[in-house]
């Protein structure tokens, strides 16, 4: 090849590769780009089950099936140059996906801005998928998008009732998108694709298995500022997700079951121990993102408001508080200054300090 191939391409042949949630790829990819660690894959600077994947890729017709079934069922592939990126992906560092295979019309950036994950059991009960309907539909009618895995129970419930208000949602698949999975639920991807989107880190064809059902759950975290578990027994996978979400600095809310629900024992358990917010009335997952945060008639600092601005309705951390506002000021506020501007809101009770940064409250 007399060039380096794009990184786009490249990124579309290691998709195809590897399994999500690779560290090594990530890291690898992170330090070299896409192109120049398929090369060094390609020329055996690399070792592991990758690199003959890798070479299986390249001397089939894999990427060229691939990209023909993309375009046939309407899809697209992005990577982390692409305008449709979400930031909050990058949170994964690298574990983030390789790339994205997406169906659907809206536009992944645009929809998550305001993103709410619900998961929770398959084997659901009734009173389980009404609080998933209903939260799903109070989503849909804040315009905050609903991401979940549309499976069974739960997800769908949540889906049904976002699509139900006209809003928008996301379906996170452990499979190829042009796969429905389970086949029942052909009819919901379809309709979710119409005016959302279908997305997956598998490539076309893709089949779900175990493994990618777990580290899909990543993913339902990351795309959404809030995460809420309806239903969840002691060994649940849904608590991966609230466990990324925790993890990741995320809001993690879990609505409670009867004393006695096997099916809600995980989600009691979280609220025990204080992984979980308790959910007492369902507008408290949405409240968040009706509006920016409300500043005080008393507060007149002007460095203050500008902290209070720029962290917004999702999250900052300190290095971009002090980015921001020192460029805003052209290097006229002294960073201890916002230092002790983050502690006098941090007393009044107006943010909070989480794992990754600082989030109004």
């Amino acid at each position: 090849m007399a060039s380096r191939m794009s990184e786009h391409t490249a990124r579309a042949i290691l998709s195809i590769a590897s399994e999500p949630g690779d560290e090594k790829l990530g890291a690898l990819i992170g330090e070299h780009g896409a192109s120049q660690a398929l090369e060094m894959i390609k020329s055996g600077q690399v070792s592991g089950a990758v690199v003959k994947r890798v070479r299986e890729v390249m001397e089939s017709k894999a990427l060229e099936g691939a990209m023909t079934r993309l375009t046939n069922c309407g899809g697209r592939f992005i990577i982390p140059s692409d305008d449709e990126w979400p930031a909050l992906l990058d949170d994964l560092d690298t574990s983030a996906p390789v790339g994205l295979w997406l169906k659907g019309t809206a536009n992944l950036k645009v929809v998550t801005e305001k993103s709410l994950a619900v998961v929770g059991a398959r084997a659901s009960t009734a009173y389980g998928e009404r609080m998933a309907s209903e939260v799903g539909a109070l989503a849909g009618q804040a315009d905050v998008c609903v991401v979940s895995g549309a499976a069974y129970g739960i997800d769908a419930a949540a889906h049904r009732g976002a699509l139900a208000t006209d809003g928008y949602t996301i379906a996170v698949l452990a499979c190829g998108v042009d796969v429905a999975y389970p086949a029942a639920h052909a009819g919901l991807l379809s309709r979710i694709s119409e005016s959302g989107l279908i997305i997956s880190e598998a490539p076309p064809q893709g089949k779900p298995h175990k493994r990618r059902f777990l580290v899909r759950n990543r993913l339902i975290a990351t795309l959404a500022q809030s995460t809420v578990v309806i239903e969840a027994a002691l060994r649940s996978g849904s608590l991966s997700t609230a466990n990324w979400a925790n993890a990741l600095g995320r809001d993690v809310w879990g609505i409670p079951g009867p004393v006695t629900s096997a099916t809600s024992a995980g989600v009691h358990a979280g609220i025990r121990d204080g992984v979980m917010n308790i959910v007492t009335e369902l507008c408290d997952v949405t409240s968040r993102f009706n509006t920016e945060p409300k500043i005080q008639n008393d507060l007149q600092d002007p460095l203050q408001i500008a902290v209070l601005k720029i962290i917004g309705t999702n999250q900052a951390s300190t290095e971009t508080l002090i980015s921001k506002i020192t460029q805003a000021s052209d290097g006229n506020i002294d960073v201890h200054e916002i230092h002790s501007a983050l502690a006098i809101l941090e007393l009044r009770g107006l943010v909070e300090r989480t794992a990754t940064g600082w989030r109004c409250r």
